[in-house]
């Protein structure tokens, strides 16, 4: 009897020695033709020559070049850490930070009662204002003037006046409407404001009121309130599609089509409504004022319409918004702004702008509140701007005073 099992157990045994045998043959083959080739020795020493002139290269290059750092995992994390602080990116140079430093050191001699005494002093040409006088029934106030020459002409209404100027500041991107808020009762008025912001594209209106002031005591009769609401002026349609509550910075953002009667083609607009600012005075807080002016302020190559600021009166608060808006833009260009120089250029072409000196003022404390939140790393800037607090408060106090004496 054969025992196949053990014959079968013992070919894979004799199949791994010859494998062994084969590599040992192989390594010996190489190992000899290494030392064939070793044994020349014209070649061993070239090869000798080729190995000391590739040493002195590498020294050379390290001497003259830098060396790239091993990347790691240790190298990597730390490139994030020094990326990110908290999980944010760390904060870029404002471009404005130059021109900042360069205002700020003006306030140490700056009279802000004298500039807006002079800026007062400009007279009103009221030969440029025929056409406001002959449209009294649309004004709200007999002193509150626009001028004929840059008057914007409402189309396709009845009348084609309205309460609103163009103007256009020296370094500052974007044409501009300082407009007074139409008169709410009447409907041809409401009609033509809407008309106006149609035909000049107007992408957002920012309107510097409070409620309390309008005729109701609300913007209903102004536009609808609630989004998917909307209201008819003369058959030109008004419809808020979105709405965007912010009740602690007091600036509700409304999403508002325009459409007028036969026409295919709206208008999408954005409403601002800025209801912490009060008549005859300045703002409660800077952020908001501050937040509005960098949005006007800002250049999108995309969208270069121009914007409209409406106000009560239309020329104090909103006049004061666009003076915000330039000093942004010129701190963003790199320019040192000249703020009685920018109020007498909107002054020039909207009588009354910025109509009290608590708004004048108003405009350097905002700014100054933009530097403050802007250049955070320098000790002669802050010092600078913690010493004209202190001037003004002092100033306060001491109007103060002489207004209970008086009274």
């Amino acid at each position: 009897m054969v025992k196949k099992s053990k014959s079968v157990g013992k070919s894979p045994t004799i199949t791994k020695t010859a494998k062994k045998d084969g590599k040992k043959e192989e390594k010996s083959k190489v190992k000899t033709k290494t030392v064939r080739k070793s044994s020349n020795p014209e070649s061993a020493r070239r090869k000798k020559q080729n190995k000391d002139h590739s040493r002195e290269l590498t020294a050379t290059v390290s001497n003259t070049t830098i060396e790239t750092p091993v990347k790691t995992e240790n190298s990597a994390m730390n490139l994030v850490q020094s990326t990110r602080h908290n999980g944010k990116k760390p904060k870029e140079k404002w471009a404005g930070e130059a021109a900042a430093k360069a205002w700020v050191k003006t306030l140490e001699t700056v009279n802000l009662t004298a500039e807006y005494d002079e800026i007062k002093k400009m007279v009103v040409q009221v030969e440029r204002c025929r056409i406001w006088q002959a449209n009294m029934n649309r004004n709200r106030h007999p002193e509150y003037r626009c001028f004929d020459d840059n008057r914007v002409v409402v189309q396709m209404t009845k009348c084609d006046y309205i309460n609103a100027s163009k103007i256009s500041v020296p370094d500052f991107p974007k044409i501009s409407y300082l407009v007074q808020i139409p008169k709410l009762d009447q409907i041809d008025a409401v009609e033509e404001f809407w008309r106006m912001i149609f035909t000049e594209q107007c992408s957002s209106i920012h309107v510097i009121a409070q409620p309390k002031e309008l005729d109701g005591g609300n913007f209903a009769k102004f536009f609808a309130q609630e989004a998917g609401q909307y209201f008819y002026a003369n058959g030109f349609f008004v419809n808020t599609k979105k709405v965007e509550r912010n009740p602690e910075d007091k600036m509700d953002i409304y999403t508002v089509e325009l459409l007028p009667d036969g026409c295919s083609n709206s208008v999408v607009c954005q409403v601002y409504t800025h209801s912490y600012w009060k008549a005859q005075g300045g703002p409660e807080k800077f952020y908001a004022p501050i937040r509005a002016a960098t949005a006007i302020a800002k250049v999108d190559e995309l969208d270069k319409s121009p914007v409209a600021l409406v106000s009560f009166r239309g020329a104090g608060r909103n006049a004061s918004l666009l003076t915000l808006a330039t000093i942004v833009s010129h701190f963003t260009k790199g320019i040192t702004p000249n703020i009685s120089n920018i109020v007498h250029a909107i002054r020039d072409q909207r009588p009354m702008s910025v109509d009290n000196f608590t708004q004048y003022q108003s405009i350097y404390l905002a700014t100054c509140w933009l530097i403050k939140a802007k250049v955070t790393n320098c000790e002669d800037v802050a010092q600078r701007l913690k010493k004209f607090r202190e001037k003004f408060e002092m100033a306060q106090s001491s109007t103060n005073a002489t207004t209970d004496k008086n009274e």
